[in-house]
């Protein structure tokens, strides 16, 4: 019998196939990504469905949606001043509409939700999967950083309040309303949404900050992150009820904005957005319409302009934005219940116009 070598794999021959496995995966990684991406936009999708089931079912109940921010006291029952930072958001008085029953009565609604004496802490820091979009991976990462969900204060750029110093109730902030369908310890209900439920943004995501901003001592080096918020920088916001009326000084506020997020402003950038669901708070819970979701000219988280301490929370807001990282767009809530994805590319015109509940705009469904 004649043994007949045996013949192996010679180099050239094994590269071929390494780089024809290499083409493959090349080409089946992004098909991957993309089938995963659906599936986390589909999870934020259902997310804010079930935001939009809550609030009916508490307007069936109250004959109103739930107040965008409680008019709590700051510390205990026995505090005389009332400010925004002490209130109840939203999503915290929506709890028990959510399959969150015993959360929502473990929270002591008599004190602040981060009272001085911790009353509700185990509460406001619980996540809660359905505050959290699977497609931020900084949410839900720390203590902080726990709310990808906000209700929407229209083209409000004021803080929803008027400030007084009265004594015995010295920090009092005195509703002024906003535009849109949430505000400070005012309830809206759907006779408020003139302009028709299908036509106004109730609940948008967002992008949550990276965890490097500077805020009570925290060193980290401030980022540019869009998630990130300006509390400070120079220049002048104008504060109106709704700045669609005046787009020529919105617009000016927002590009004061935009040039004083840089680093060389850094002290006074935070990374406050979504720190806590239970906030009804500009930034933390509430934002608002004035910067085009994924702004790609005004690319800052939020803005607080001119303030002069850059540890301030971001209550008095004027610009704070919606945002994600699904391509093309973003997941919104709509007053009647309904979830749409608006795209990067919509109008400013159109997005302030979807942001009021009662500014009388003609909004067809194809513009966005």
């Amino acid at each position: 019998m004649i043994a007949r070598p045996r013949r192996g794999f010679t180099l050239i021959e094994l590269l071929v196939v390494i780089a024809i496995i290499a083409v493959l995966i090349a080409l089946l990684l992004p098909a991957v990504q993309a089938a995963r991406e659906a599936a986390r936009r589909s999870q934020c999708t259902n997310n804010l469905k079930q935001i939009g089931l809550a609030l009916h079912n508490y307007h069936t109940a109250n004959d109103c949606f739930a107040m965008g921010a409680s008019f709590q006291p700051q510390a205990a029952p026995a505090a005389t001043n009332y400010a925004m930072w002490g209130s109840f958001s939203a999503q915290a008085l929506l709890l028990g509409y959510m399959e969150q029953t015993p959360l929502y009565n473990a929270a002591n609604f008599s004190w602040g939700p981060l009272d001085a004496g911790n009353v509700n802490r185990t509460v406001t820091r619980t996540i809660i999967n359905t505050y959290l979009c699977p497609s931020d991976t900084n949410s839900g990462s720390g203590k902080q950083n726990i709310n990808n969900y906000a209700a929407s204060f229209g083209t409000t750029t004021n803080g929803m309040f008027n400030w007084t110093d009265q004594p015995p109730q010295l920090n009092n902030q005195v509703p002024s309303g906003s535009s849109g369908m949430f505000t400070f310890a005012i309830p809206y209900g759907i006779r408020d949404c003139v302009d028709g439920t299908s036509n106004t943004v109730a609940y948008s995501e967002w992008v949550v900050g990276d965890g490097r901003g500077m805020h009570y001592g925290n060193q980290n080096p401030p980022s540019l992150y869009r998630g990130n918020y300006l509390i400070g920088g120079t220049g002048t916001f104008t504060a109106l009820y709704s700045g669609s009326s005046n787009p020529t000084a919105t617009l000016a506020g927002l590009a004061a904005c935009a040039a004083s997020f840089t680093q060389a402003n850094a002290p006074a950038i935070s990374d406050f957005k979504g720190w806590y669901w239970a906030m009804g708070t500009a930034g933390f819970s509430m934002f608002n319409t004035i910067q085009t979701p994924n702004d790609a000219v005004y690319r800052f988280g939020g803005c607080r302009l001119g303030d002069t301490n850059a540890g301030d929370w971001p209550d008095s807001s004027n610009a704070v934005g919606a945002a994600s990282f699904h391509p093309g767009g973003c997941n919104v809530l709509f007053a009647d219940g309904s979830v749409k994805f608006i795209k990067d590319s919509v109008n400013r015109n159109t997005w302030w116009a979807l942001g009021t509940r009662a500014g009388g705009e003609v909004v067809s469904a194809d513009s966005y």
